[in-house]
Order: C-alpha cells, then structure tokens, then sequence
C-alpha cells in the first residue's frame, strides 16, 4: 500500500476486497489461475485514480513539493513501463532522465529551441515560459523516446507501444502518491532535439516528456467527472 496522504485516499478506494472478491469470484477450475495481489476491483481504482498533474497549477505556481523522488522509485516506475506490450518484441521505449541541476539545462534548451524553430506568427512568449516553467518545478522530467526498427514493424506500433509504456509508467506513479504529466509539443520531435535527448536514429521519435513530482496540493478530481458511459463507445457484434 501507498504510505503518503494521498496514497491513504487511494487506499481507502480499494479496501473491502472480501466483499469485491465475493462479488467477482475466481473460477475455481481455471488451470492458469494465478494469485495476484491485485485483483479486478484494486485494479479498476487505480486505474481511476490516475490523474494529470502538473507541474505548475493554472496560476502558474509549483504544484509539486520540494520532496525529491528517490532514485529507487524512479528506476522501479521505468521497470514497470519497461513491461508493456510490444509487437515483435521491439521494445521501442527510450528514456532520457532529468533531475537536480539538470533540470535547469532543459528548461533552457526548451526554451531557447521554441523560440528559434517557432515561426513568429505561431510564436507565443506565454506558451515559451510555460514549456520552461515544467522543467524548472518538476522533481523529475523524463524524455520520452521511439528507438525505430525498420523493415520489422510499422512506425504507427512502435509509437502506440511507447504509449503503452507510459500508460504503465503513468499508473506506476499514481500509486506512488505522484503526480504524472505528458506534455507535448512540436519542437520535441525535431531532428535537433532528438539528437539533443540522445535519440539519435534516422527514424527514431521523440513523443514528449513526462513530468512527476509529490503534489503539494489535493489530488485532484477529474475535469468534468467521469468519463462519457462506455456503452455509447462499443459496438457489440
């Protein structure tokens, strides 16, 4: 279990397994049954409490505490993004890692590089400040990288297994009590800056960077509450 305040709300979610199991019984004549810790229901919670966090709150100020992230957690929540699902077993996912003094090199590489690749009709001094502004209030920025495998598998799988690796790194972070953001932009993904980040391959990506930290703030709700009803989403055949 999670011993932060924030991992005690999370906890609370997921108590009265007994009665959940009771519910949800295992078949008992399945041979590959497997005692996991987790089941259906502790799954289903955290998969709900997941949120975007970011860096900095709509005022622009930090929305992570000063709490540094330990060097063990960092490497379990890759390990575990590490497990995704992988066609051809390429495993693409790449991992650039910031933290400490570093942090402040990438908030000036971001910012000098939207400022001289943004033509000056899209160029906003806002959004430049902002883009910086994650890197300089972060506890941890993790450059999110496609290592490419031509002539083996499609691009579109080799982004869409990187998603996956986040989706696990995403999750992995939320029942550590920590806030998680993906951020985006074009200038991630240019040829310089791939480079920069240490992807170096003709075809290699750089899909983002995500952000985590401690939140200093209550975690929050999901904007405009639950999702849309699923039902509305599958088609049964």
């Amino acid at each position: 279990m999670v011993n932060t305040p924030i991992g005690d709300r999370y906890n609370q979610l997921i108590t009265g397994n007994d009665f959940c199991r009771i519910l949800f019984p295992q078949p008992q004549t399945n041979p590959h049954k497997i005692d996991f810790l987790m089941n259906l229901n502790e799954a289903t919670k955290l998969i709900e409490f997941r949120r975007t966090v970011k860096p900095i709150d709509m005022d622009g100020q930090p929305n992570y505490s000063d709490q540094l992230v330990s060097q063990a957690t960092i490497e379990q929540l890759l390990s575990n993004a590490n497990w995704a699902p992988t066609h051809g077993l390429t495993e693409p996912w790449r991992f650039t890692v910031y933290q400490g003094e570093s942090l402040t090199e990438l908030a000036q590489f971001l910012r000098q590089t939207y400022t001289e690749h943004t033509p000056e009709e899209l160029f906003k001094e806002a959004k430049r400040d902002k883009m910086a502004s994650y890197a300089e209030n972060t506890q941890v920025a993790i450059v999110l990288g496609m290592e490419r495998h031509p002539g083996k598998i499609p691009a579109e799988e080799e982004v869409i297994a990187v998603a996956c690796a986040v989706q696990n790194l995403h999750l992995s972070a939320a029942a550590a009590g920590l806030g998680g953001f993906w951020s985006t932009a074009p200038i991630y993904d240019l040829p310089t800056t791939r480079v920069h980040f240490g992807f170096a391959g003709e075809d290699d990506r750089c899909l983002g960077i995500f952000y985590i930290g401690y939140p200093k703030n209550d975690w929050p709700e999901r904007k405009r509450g639950a999702p849309k009803p699923v039902q509305d989403k599958i088609t049964w055949r």
